[in-house]
């Protein structure tokens, strides 16, 4: 399946340099051009208001904040936006406050290109 790329820019928000690497490749693998990175939410902020990423892949588990308040604060700021979550904890209870906190997606780590490409043709359909 060809994507119409909607879904590009992506941002990607992580403070393990391996993980935005690996994720990046995936992305661009399936297709995508457009990707950005960052390693805290005090630098994406001007990433996102420059480049309006369509979907950030998020971390819960950032230096600088708590992945959720940054899910909230860009639900405020950005609603339009497709927020996937993604953390090494893929509790049932913290898969669920993602997605009551407005989450479009969840992965868990270590993730494959299966999960990602899945999640990426789900959002394709919001």
């Amino acid at each position: 399946m060809e994507f119409v790329r909607p879904l590009e820019p992506i941002l990607i928000i992580d403070d393990v340099q391996d993980i935005r690497d690996y994720l990046n490749q995936i992305l661009t693998e399936l297709g995508f051009e457009d990707i950005l990175e960052s390693n805290d939410f005090e630098s994406a902020k001007s990433l996102i208001d420059e480049k309006s990423p369509n979907v950030i892949f998020l971390d819960i588990e950032l230096p600088d904040t708590d992945g959720t308040e940054i899910l909230e604060y860009l639900n405020d700021n950005y609603p339009h936006t497709h927020v996937v979550m993604c953390s090494g904890h893929n509790s049932l209870e913290n898969v669920q406050n993602t997605w009551e906190l407005g989450a479009k997606g969840f992965i868990a780590k270590p993730f494959n290109a299966k999960k990602v490409d899945t999640v990426m043709k789900r959002l394709e359909l919001i």
